[in-house]
């Protein structure tokens, strides 16, 4: 007896497989540097958010766990990436610095050529429609986590990419 075709299953798998081949990808890349995919993303979360960046922020802006957060960033710490700081204005909460060394760090995993390979198998137009369909999902996704109204990067308009972020050679 032939079963039915879970399509919307089958595919986020290729949706899902896609993901970690780029991200086997963009950690080889990073990996030259000695900076993992996690600590790129955390760098990139606090340099964007400033002073409003706590360990809860990160969490929620990267989808993860915040105990799972709270352990990368003892790391990065110890390693001398960022720093905690107590928040003057509320003494139970602790923001997140960059250092000096967490930022050079960062700067050196700007570097994104194999990443750019990858993605060179699109034409503008196609990326313009996945990035629309990825928007999709993840604002669907949000939905169902409860998230209605985070501030989520990269934006949902293509055209908001922000100019410091945009293709290092």
């Amino acid at each position: 007896m032939k079963r039915p075709v879970d399509s919307s299953f089958k595919l986020w798998e290729l949706f899902n497989h896609s993901f970690r081949a780029t991200a086997k990808v963009r950690q080889k890349e990073l990996g030259e540097d000695g900076i993992t995919l996690t600590q790129s993303a955390v760098l990139r979360v606090a340099l964007r958010l400033g002073e409003k960046t706590t360990p809860t922020e990160i969490a929620r802006q990267l989808f993860l766990e915040t105990n799972s957060v709270s352990e990368q960033l003892r790391r990065m710490e110890a390693d001398g990436l960022i720093k905690k700081v107590k928040d003057l204005d509320k003494k139970n909460q602790v923001r997140i610095e960059v250092t000096e060394q967490g930022y050079e760090l960062y700067r050196k995993g700007r570097k994104r050529k194999l990443i750019h390979s990858v993605m060179s198998v699109l034409t503008e137009d196609e990326k313009t429609e996945l990035w629309a369909m990825l928007v999709k999902l993840r604002a669907q996704a949000v939905k169902k986590l409860g998230m209605s109204g985070t501030d989520l990067y990269p934006p949902s308009d293509y055209a908001d990419i922000f100019p410091d972020d945009e293709q290092d050679s």
